[in-house]
Formats: structure tokens, C-alpha cells, sequence
């Protein structure tokens, strides 16, 4: 198997390896980035099943896809996440939940035999605007982030991370100067203009406390405009701009 693929178990115990921490502590981790992308995905877009290019049923010892055709589910995974956080006694934590379309039904499957690509993975909790865990897009997942020479090189992850700001701040831009310069159509599109002009000027505030991060943030969401849903993310880009900001 490749340094992409890995087993559903696999998922957990590499980021406890990668970040040094125990089973639980990583289950717990994950768990919590399945909420996230729960909320995301399924509440907001309203996508019940799981990307089968991300997350699929394989065969005994190998990746290959089963011939029976299986849908997974946000809330398999975070049953199974779950389940390794806080063990219960008399709970199977080693199956998950699918339903089985080659004979329309539900099956139990062993964790074992569900795989994933990490990349597609990393890549999907980047799309919602999350920061997803270092080892899901670098190459090898045995190097800690502390321990790796040259770590100021920018990862995948990174890149990403940078292409999303960049066009999201061009579009901004675009965005700021149409509510400036073009005649709304209707008293929508008037407030709408009247809300982007209003946000752009808070982004001149001299207060201590001002957080140019958030402000950008809801500048984006009046103009509609996609930007990384956290403001971590930007700051972490933006750590000169902060004087004793912790990173």
C-alpha cells in the first residue's frame, strides 16, 4: 500500500504517532474534525454519504474495491470516533455502519476493511474551509512536523491554504469596487452594496483590539465571497501583522 492509502485504523493511529499523543487523544481529534465536516457537508449542503473516492470498503488485505457496492456515512465515523474516545464495555468499536446497495441493506462493516485516501481526504476538509491535520497531505506520515529539516517549506496543505486566500482577497477586491462604483438594480443589491461598503471601511479601525482577520472574514461573507471559514488560518499567514500573537 501506498504512503495515500490507509485502513480506517490507520487514520487514528498515525496522527497519534505524527503528533505524539495517545489512541484516545487522537480519536477524540478526529472526532471532532468529523463534526466539523458533518456540520459543513451534510447540515449545511445537505450530503448524507461519505466521498467514495475518499472513503470506501476494500478487500481482505487489499485496497481494491469490494464488488458489492457500499455507501458510508458521517455518522459511522463518528460512531467508530467515538467509540475509541470513550470505550464502553459491551460495544463492538471495531465496526461501522454502511448500507449495502447490491442488496439494499444495512451492513456491519469491519473497520479493517475500510480504506481512504489521505490526500483526497486533506483536500475535502480543506474544500470546507477547515484546516485539516499536517500528515493528511504530505507524503510521508512518519515525520513529525517538529523533527523535519527545512520547516519553513510550505506544504500541500499550505499552498492550498494560500491559493484559497489569494482568490478570495482578489474577489474582494472586485467585490468592494463594484459596491462603489456600479448603480444597484434594486433596493437588494442597494443594501447589499451599502453592507460590503460598510464592512471595507471597518477594515481602517485603529481600536487595540482590532482583529483584521475577523474583519476580512465578514467582509467576505456580506460580498459573498469564499475565504477560509476560520480565522486561524488567516492569522497564521498573517503573524508579522500581530504584535504578540501566539501563532
Amino acid at each position: 500500500m501506498n504512503d495515500d492509502l490507509m485502513r480506517l485504523p490507520d487514520l487514528v493511529s498515525e496522527y497519534a504517532r505524527y503528533y505524539e499523543v495517545d489512541t484516545q487523544e487522537a480519536a477524540h481529534a478526529l472526532h471532532e474534525l468529523i463534526q466539523e465536516l458533518y456540520l459543513e457537508y451534510s447540515v449545511r449542503q445537505g450530503k448524507v454519504a461519505l466521498p467514495d473516492h475518499i472513503f470506501w470498503v476494500g478487500r481482505v488485505g487489499s485496497s481494491q474495491r469490494s464488488n458489492r457496492i457500499y455507501k458510508l456515512f458521517f455518522e459511522g465515523l463518528i460512531k467508530y470516533f467515538d467509540d475509541l474516545c470513550d470505550p464502553l464495555p459491551g460495544i463492538d468499536k471495531d465496526l461501522v455502519r454502511s448500507y449495502c446497495e447490491s442488496d439494499s441493506s444495512t451492513k456491519d462493516i469491519p473497520v479493517g476493511l475500510i480504506y481512504l485516501s489521505r490526500v483526497a481526504l486533506g483536500e475535502w476538509i480543506l474544500d470546507a474551509g477547515i484546516e485539516p491535520p499536517d500528515y493528511m497531505l504530505i507524503g510521508n506520515a512518519d515525520k513529525g512536523a517538529k523533527g523535519s529539516e527545512g520547516g519553513e517549506k510550505f506544504q500541500a496543505k499550505e499552498l492550498g491554504s494560500i491559493s484559497l486566500i489569494l482568490n478570495g482577497l482578489i474577489n474582494l477586491i472586485k467585490e468592494v469596487d463594484k459596491a462603489h462604483t456600479e448603480q444597484p438594480l434594486d433596493d437588494a443589491s442597494g443594501k447589499r452594496a451599502d453592507t460590503i461598503k460598510r464592512r471595507a471601511l471597518g477594515l481602517r479601525s485603529v481600536r487595540k483590539n482590532f482583529d483584521p482577520c475577523l474583519a476580512i472574514l465578514s467582509l467576505a461573507e456580506a460580498a459573498e465571497v469564499e475565504m477560509p471559514k476560520s480565522h486561524k488560518t488567516l492569522r497564521k499567514f498573517m503573524k508579522g501583522h500581530f504584535q504578540g500573537d501566539e501563532g
